[in-house]
C-alpha cells in the first residue's frame, strides 16, 4: 500500500517536472516564435493576399481573383522554373563532388592544419558578396586573366566566351555555395569512428569498398544537410544569374524581380511565383526528410 502510494506520488512529481520543463521551453522559445511570426508568417500572408489581387500600372487593385495563378499555369513560366531547378541540381551535385573530398581531408587532418583549413574555407565570407561576383566577371571575361593565361600557354587560339553563359552562372554558383556544403559534411565526418575503416579493411575490404560501405553511409546526414543549404538558395538565386548569365536563360528569381521593378508592375504574378516556389521547396524538403527518416529507421531495425 505504501509502495503504491509512493509510486503515485513519484509519478505526480515527474508529471509536474515535465510540465515545468515544457513551460520553460515555451517561455524560452517565445522570442524566436514572435520573431518568426512577425518576419516570416506576416510577410507571407501579405504575399498570399497580393497574389489574389489585380495588377495595376504601379500598384494593385483590391479586386480578388485567381488571374495570376491562371497566367502562371498557362505555361509561360515553365521554362524559368525548369532552368532554376536545373541550376539548383547541378550546383548541388558539383558542391557534393567537390566538397566531400575537401571535408574529408579537413576531418582527417591534424588539429593545427584542421583549424587553418577551416579558416581558409570561411575567408570568402569576409568579403562582400557583390565584390566576389565582380571578381569572377573580371577573371572570366574575354580579356580576363583566365583567357590571357590560356592564350599565353598556347592552349587556345582565341578567347573563350565564358562570361554571359550558363556555365559562368554554374561556376560562380558552385564557388559561392561550396562552403555551405563543406562545413556540414566536415561536422559529420569529423565525428565518425575511423577505426571502422580499419576493421573493414582487416575483414578483406579494399579502401574504396570500405569508403562506399562505411564512410559514405555514415556521412549521409552531412550530405543531406549540405544539399538543403545549397539547393534552396540556389533555386531562387537572382544576383549571380543577373550578373553572370544572359537574357536567353532567365531564372525564376529574375522573373520575380522584373515583375516588381519593371513598369507596368505585376505584383500579383510576382507574389504567386514566390508562393509557388515556397510550396515546391516545402514539398521537396518534407519528401526528402520523410525518405531519409524511413531509411534511417529501416537501418536501425536491420541493426537490431
Amino acid at each position: 500500500m505504501n509502495n503504491s502510494r509512493h509510486r503515485n506520488t513519484f509519478s505526480q512529481l515527474e508529471i509536474r517536472q515535465v510540465k515545468k520543463r515544457n513551460l520553460q521551453s515555451w517561455f524560452l522559445s517565445m522570442p524566436s516564435l514572435i520573431w518568426l511570426t512577425a518576419f516570416f508568417a506576416v510577410p507571407y500572408l501579405i504575399v498570399i493576399i497580393y497574389s489574389l489581387l489585380v495588377s495595376d500600372i504601379y500598384e494593385v487593385k483590391f479586386l480578388f481573383t485567381l488571374g495570376a495563378y491562371r497566367e502562371i499555369l498557362s505555361g509561360a513560366y515553365f521554362k524559368p522554373f525548369f532552368l532554376s531547378f536545373r541550376l539548383a541540381l547541378i550546383t548541388t551535385l558539383f558542391c557534393i563532388i567537390l566538397g566531400y573530398p575537401v571535408a574529408y581531408l579537413i576531418a582527417r587532418s591534424s588539429e593545427k592544419w584542421k583549424n587553418i583549413l577551416l579558416v581558409l574555407i570561411i575567408i570568402p565570407f569576409w568579403t562582400n558578396f557583390i565584390i566576389r561576383i565582380f571578381s569572377w566577371r573580371i577573371f572570366l571575361s574575354t580579356n580576363g586573366m583566365l583567357n590571357e593565361a590560356l592564350l599565353s600557354m598556347g592552349l587556345i587560339n582565341q578567347p573563350l566566351e565564358i562570361i554571359r553563359t550558363d556555365w559562368a552562372v554554374i561556376i560562380v554558383m558552385v564557388y559561392v555555395y561550396l562552403p555551405y556544403m563543406i562545413l556540414p559534411l566536415y561536422s559529420v565526418i569529423e565525428k565518425l569512428d575511423f577505426t571502422l575503416l580499419d576493421a573493414a579493411m582487416d575483414l578483406g575490404a579494399s579502401e574504396r569498398k570500405a569508403f562506399f560501405k562505411v564512410t559514405l553511409p555514415l556521412s549521409r546526414e552531412g550530405i543531406f544537410a549540405g544539399s538543403i543549404l545549397v539547393f534552396i538558395p540556389a533555386l531562387g538565386a537572382y544576383i549571380i544569374p543577373q550578373l553572370m548569365g544572359n537574357q536567353n536563360s532567365l531564372y525564376i528569381g529574375q522573373i520575380i524581380t522584373y515583375k516588381i521593378k519593371n513598369i507596368p508592375r505585376n505584383w500579383p504574378v510576382a507574389s504567386a511565383l514566390s508562393l509557388i516556389m515556397l510550396i515546391i521547396i516545402a514539398v521537396i524538403l518534407l519528401t526528402g526528410f520523410s525518405i531519409y527518416q524511413k531509411r534511417k529507421f529501416r537501418r536501425m531495425d536491420e541493426a537490431r
